[in-house]
């Protein structure tokens, strides 16, 4: 039995690495990038220019029935990875359920 607590204590280090990592990566994608921290730079222009520059170049013309098919499938992929998560999630709370019976059972 002495090894067995050897075993647990090192998973439980194993386990806060990877809590570790999976939170570093969590909060460097949720920081905007650096260049967005920098200090606002106040710009003046003159309304005529920005009167002329509208008229003058519009833009990319986006047609409304495709930016209704790009919405539908983005609605799409977000609720198949909700789906995927819950899914997951669901697997990982049944294991700890199986878990926490087998051993109470060979208590």
């Amino acid at each position: 039995m002495g090894n067995r607590t050897g075993t647990l204590g090192s998973m439980v280090k194993v386990r806060a690495v990877l809590a570790g990592l999976m939170l570093t990566t969590m909060v460097a994608f949720a920081v905007p990038a650096a260049p967005a921290l920098a200090a606002p730079v106040s710009v003046h222009v003159a309304a005529a220019d920005v009167v002329a520059q509208q008229t003058t170049d519009p833009g990319p013309r986006i047609n409304p029935e495709d930016n209704s098919k790009a919405n539908q499938e983005k609605t799409k992929s977000k609720i198949v990875v909700g789906v995927l998560a819950v899914v997951l999630a669901g697997i990982v709370l049944w294991g700890r359920s199986v878990r926490r019976k087998k051993r109470k059972a060979s208590s």
